[in-house]
């Protein structure tokens, strides 16, 4: 049994209607938080928020594409509408294409997807920051990769997309250092969702292209869950992550990943 660490908080997290994100929302609503979910999938969305509230949780559903600036603003109006505040931030909204080297890349396709990767959680975490630093309180978690820091062929959009994200974030927890307010990254290590199956799905036979390492990984069976996932974050927005700001977290860390299951307990 989750113990309720986020009773009488709010969260909201984007790319939530599966995968991360979906699991995010579950594991803080069921930590007491009241939770605002947000992605591009109506139906799925509310169907996340629906088992959320069947489960004696809070939980409203807001369709939105996070890659179009305006959305922020109403997702965190919306946040504010039901629940009076906005405690947490959880940017876990992504996506991995285009998957193609970059003189055969798409230019709209590659600024679709900077937008998601890195504009989105940008825009979201400036229309929650005034909201965090009035209330002198606010976690942020942004969800990135090792593709932050190691270059990969066919994958240039996401992967300067993250670098930016964990640039930005650095900056960020600097600028609101001692205001209440924690901002940090967390890449995940590999973890069995949609996005690594689209990784696992390009057909790259006739191109210079190497996507071998995704595909061994999830036949050997080292992928995480979702779930696995949701626990490092709930750890990050909880009590136990108050003295972390400006810093990478790393699913891959067995230290770490230790002392998370320690301190949420099974």
């Amino acid at each position: 049994m989750i113990r309720k660490k986020l009773q009488g908080q709010a969260a909201i997290i984007s790319g939530a209607s599966r995968g991360i994100g979906a699991a995010t929302a579950r594991l803080l609503a069921e930590a007491g938080a009241a939770v605002v979910l947000a992605a591009r999938s109506s139906e799925q969305l509310e169907a996340v928020a629906e088992d959320i509230r069947r489960q004696g949780g809070r939980a409203i559903a807001v369709p939105a594409d996070i890659s179009d600036p305006a959305t922020a603003e109403e997702i965190v109006e919306s946040a504010l509408d039901q629940f009076d505040r906005v405690d947490i931030l959880v940017n876990s909204a992504g996506i991995i294409w285009p998957l193609d080297e970059a003189l055969e890349t798409d230019v709209d396709e590659w600024a679709y997807s900077v937008h998601v990767n890195l504009i989105g959680p940008f825009c979201l975490t400036r229309n929650v920051l005034p909201v965090m630093v009035d209330q002198s309180y606010g976690r942020i978690v942004n969800l990135t990769s090792a593709a932050a820091g190691r270059p990969y062929a066919g994958m240039s959009a996401y992967c300067t997309a993250q670098a930016g994200l964990e640039m930005w974030t650095r900056v960020v927890a600097q600028e609101v250092a001692g205001r209440g307010v924690g901002v940090n990254c967390l890449n995940p290590g590999w973890v069995d969702t949609e996005l690594q199956a689209d990784i696992r799905s390009v057909d790259t036979a006739e191109s210079g292209l190497d996507f071998d390492a995704w595909r061994s990984a999830y036949e050997r069976g080292e992928l995480l869950f979702p779930e696995d996932v949701a626990r490092l974050v709930y750890w990050l927005v909880g009590p136990w992550g108050r003295m972390h700001s400006g810093e990478v977290f790393c699913g891959l860390d067995e230290a770490w990943r230790s002392q998370v299951e320690a301190d949420l307990g099974k």
